[in-house]
């Protein structure tokens, strides 16, 4: 079977998505039978089995019909079977599995009509079988499209990288702190802490610290906005730095491993990778049960409602408790150890043959003869 990888995400960024496919692409091109190629419109990895084929760039302000068009030319050139996208592409055509991450846009009042969110709704619409990263991902899609069937929908959890992110000696992690300024004990911000409507909620963190009187710790963030917000700045504790950097996966798992926790107290995710890579570090989580977050914390993480600075408080005070820390790390790596990337990319491979024998007996034939018929008008017309 010939599957084809629009690699558009890694053209964009280097965050959670790329490294879901950085992660699982290598087990998928090691699978009996299967022939993967990937269109490289920039920055795309070059992985063992998978063959790079260059593509034009995509803007996501831009039309999507002639781009549509374009990545037919592509399948059919090569004869591909199964299309997929890393982030919401979709050819004319060509049977397609979407891997669906989150519905953040579509529940956190984003501006749907931007074009990038207009693509996701015709990704969803066009693919014939979908993969959730999450069960709460699952029902968020079908409370947003009742009209798919819930039989071509399933799940299948994020891993975590068991090489990189593990426990290691402290001392391993002693350069990366003197090259951050980090002199003493530290809790950990990864990715956006702000993003649309304020859902990652690192507000409530920064509340709760303005409040507590004698503060002895500082705050490392990951990634994220590239500049600590000057309201968080202004209201710091004498004493308490607040330091940002951009870290590679092994001095992030280092900076997991040193840090009294990690804070995650978002309103809402589509998986929650930061907490399962904590996890699997060693690291104690502070966390919410909001959107997929009980999933991959399970009772392995101090659960807090999201909403309440007293409850943040108090978390913060008890996770430097030795007892209880110990207690999170060990809990932790054993909820860490049951996601792999190997099930993610076995789980896709399945889809991906029952998405190719359902094809073959031509039930999807009207639905793309009629899809192609309007997106090749739709491209007569774009500019």
């Amino acid at each position: 079977m010939k599957l084809l990888v629009d690699g558009v995400f890694f053209q964009l960024n280097s965050s959670g998505i790329a490294r879901v496919w950085r992660s699982i692409l290598p087990y998928v091109a090691a699978e009996q039978g299967m022939e993967v190629f990937m269109l490289d419109r920039g920055n795309a990895p070059a992985i063992d089995g998978v063959t790079l084929l260059p593509f034009p760039s995509r803007k996501l302000s831009e039309h999507s019909a002639c781009d549509s068009a374009l990545i037919q030319r592509m399948c059919d050139f090569h004869k591909i079977d199964i299309f997929t996208s890393t982030y919401y592409t979709t050819p004319l055509s060509t049977p397609m599995l979407l891997m669906v991450y989150d519905m953040i846009p579509e529940l956190f009042g984003f501006d749907l009509t931007q074009r990038a969110w207009m693509d996701k709704e015709l990704a969803i619409s066009f693919a014939r079988r979908h993969l959730c990263i999450s069960a709460n991902t699952r029902e968020d899609l079908l409370a947003f499209y009742p009209e798919i069937d819930p039989a071509t929908t399933t799940v299948s959890y994020c891993g975590v990288d068991g090489s990189v992110f593990k426990p290691h000696p402290q001392e391993r992690g002693r350069k990366l702190r003197e090259m951050l300024d980090l002199r003493r004990d530290y809790f950990l911000f990864v990715g956006a802490r702000v993003q649309h409507t304020g859902y990652k909620n690192s507000k409530l963190f920064f509340d709760a610290l303005a409040g507590m009187a004698g503060a002895d710790f500082d705050i490392l963030c990951v990634g994220g906005e590239e500049q600590i917000e000057p309201e968080v700045l202004q209201r710091l504790p004498a004493g308490v730095k607040c330091v940002r950097a951009e870290l590679s996966d092994e001095e992030l798992a280092l900076a997991y491993n040193g840090a009294a926790a990690l804070v995650y107290p978002s309103l809402y995710e589509g998986f929650g990778m930061p907490v399962i890579e904590a996890m699997a570090s060693g690291c104690p989580v502070i966390t919410t049960h909001y959107g997929s977050l009980g999933e991959a914390a399970g009772d392995a993480a101090c659960i807090i409602s999201g909403y309440s600075v007293e409850q943040m408080c108090e978390a913060v005070t008890h996770i430097r408790n030795p007892g209880y820390r110990e207690e999170l790390k060990q809990r932790g790596l054993a909820q860490a150890r049951q996601f792999r990337w190997s099930d993610m990319a076995r789980r896709f491979c399945a889809e991906a043959r029952a998405l190719h024998q359902h094809s073959l007996s031509g039930a999807f034939d009207n639905f793309l003869s009629e899809w192609r018929r309007l997106r090749e008008i739709q491209a007569s017309v774009d500019f």
